[in-house]
Parts: C-alpha cells; structure tokens; sequence
C-alpha cells in the first residue's frame, strides 16, 4: 500500500524530489526511503541527477528526465511558459520584471536553460549597449510544449 502510494506520486509527478514525495505521501522519512530503494532496486522507479535528485518512472526516456528536472525549477519554467507566450525574443530585464524574480536569478536560469538548448539568444539591434541588446527565445517550442503537456508541467 505504501510502496504503491509512493510509486503513483511518481509516476503523477515525473521529477518529484524526495521531500516533496515525504509531503505527498505524509510518510516519515525512513518509510520512503526504504520504499524508494526497493522501487529503485525493482526497476520501476529511476533517480536522475545528484545532490537533489528527482525520481522518474522508469519507462521516461533520460532525455526526458533531464529536461524535466530542469523545468521543476519554478523560476525555469516561469521563464519557459513567459517565453512561449511570445513569437519574438525578451531581454533578460523584461524577463526579470515580467516573472518578479531578480536579475541575477534570472541571469542564471537563463544560463541554465541555454546551456540545455532550450532558450537561445538572439541580437535586437535595439540599443548600443550589449547586455540590453540581447533578447532570449525559445530554442524548440513545438518540442518544449510537448513536454509540458505530456508530463503534465504545464
């Protein structure tokens, strides 16, 4: 019954961290931990990522879960779903004031999110300083949205 509890939140939440399962479930921790090892050792759950990994059916391919890891980052996906809202490219400051998050937050999803090809950066020509000329889009949208709706992110 346990193991069968832990094993839906995952498989309803791909990417779901250990503390949130803990919450979800409103187990101890001992008591996911040892339900996680056996789904783990049986084969139907994965764990992607260190330090503060994620947990994934093991039916998700690793591209997925890499993606999917990335987007559980509130910030990421803010900038995600602002972006794929727009057909042109943003300036990071537009971004910033758009989401509420501060510049250098969003100076490193951005960072993040372009280092995993899913935001690109692209000159506007706009002004003559550098950093206010550069706007950020989507690398794939038809792709990034496919993933948010088949995995329910969205």
């Amino acid at each position: 019954m346990r193991k069968d509890n832990i094993f839906q939140v995952i498989k309803d939440t791909p990417g779901v961290s250990y503390n949130e399962i803990v919450r979800k479930t409103n187990l101890s921790n001992g008591v996911v931990t040892h339900y996680i090892l056996q789904l783990i050792n049986d084969g139907s759950i994965e764990k992607y990522g260190g330090g503060r990994s994620k947990y994934f059916i093991s039916s998700i391919p690793k591209k997925d879960m890499e993606t999917i890891s990335i987007l559980r980052n509130q910030t990421n996906l803010s900038i995600i779903k602002l972006l794929l809202k727009l057909e042109f490219p943003l300036p990071s400051g537009d971004i910033s004031k758009a989401i509420n998050k501060s510049a250098s937050t969003v100076s490193v999803s951005l960072k993040n999110l372009q280092k995993n090809s899913m935001v690109e950066r692209k000159i506007l020509k706009k002004n003559v300083k550098l950093t206010a000329d550069i706007g950020y889009k989507i690398t794939n949208d038809k792709n990034v949205r496919n993933l948010l709706s088949k995995y329910n992110l969205d």
